[in-house]
């Protein structure tokens, strides 16, 4: 695997020769939307570095209400409670757009972090960013409208898969929100009505980035300057 067709970020941006010592020990899988990549009780066994696929990392309480707690794709890796404990709040991290993602061993990461210095380095970063947009997720919850909340899904998930286009319905939008369907209609409706986004069954299409990123909270570019502040010595993050 060549690093030039690398396309996750912390991957691609490693320095060549630190790249060279773990790229024996990643493999290119298919994700399928819904499967889940781990569970807060079982081992985890592996290590996700998505390329075009989108995860999202879901809490859910007793009843079996779930919310979204934070969500990565390209820019990010899965499964860092392999090697950094169980304190993140999330209890299960589930593909939420299908695509491709490089899996490595959970025992080769460990092995690669004594060797490699730099991979060891921007994982931890990373890990850093996850924890600060986890907790700016628990903020957005709880303070702002099903409309910033709706904007700042929308915009994450367009950032993790480059594209406008975002294959998913209002059931499971309002899943991972966690409000009904109805509320994400109705707002869905309005965004579409102000000529934000053009919504068809199972499809919602940005039409204006710029109006989305005037409708939403201060949420969304907190967590993109953190990103770009704490993994700045690897990756510089495209202007919005």
């Amino acid at each position: 695997m060549p690093k030039s067709d690398t396309q996750n970020l912390l991957l691609a941006a490693l320095p060549k020769r630190e790249f060279a010592k773990i790229e024996h020990s990643l493999k290119l899988v298919n994700l399928k939307v819904g499967q889940v990549l781990w569970e807060i009780n079982e081992k985890r066994r592996y290590v996700y570095f998505p390329v075009s696929a989108l995860v999202c990392f879901l809490y859910e309480t007793e009843n079996g209400t779930s919310i979204e707690v934070g969500m990565t794709g390209r820019q990010g890796m899965v499964g860092i409670v392999t090697f950094f404990g169980d304190s993140i709040m999330a209890k299960r991290a589930v593909v939420e757009s299908a695509g491709q993602a490089y899996v490595m061993k959970a025992k080769d990461v460990e092995d690669h972090f004594a060797k490699s210095p730099d991979f060891e380095d921007i994982c931890m970063s990373y890990t850093q960013t996850l924890i600060a947009q986890i907790s700016q997720s628990a903020i957005c919850n709880g303070l702002h409208s099903i409309e910033q909340r709706l904007c700042r899904y929308l915009l994450v998930v367009s950032d993790s898969i480059q594209g406008p286009g975002l294959v998913m319905t209002q059931t499971r939008i309002s899943e991972v929100l966690g409000v009904r369907r109805e509320s994400v209609s109705v707002t869905a409706a309005q965004l579409q009505n102000n000529g934000l986004i053009k919504y068809e069954r199972g499809k919602i299409t940005i039409l204006d980035r710029k109006g989305l990123l005037a409708t939403v909270c201060e949420c969304y570019t907190s967590v993109r300057a953190q990103y770009d502040r704490i993994l700045s010595k690897y990756i510089s993050q495209h202007d919005a």
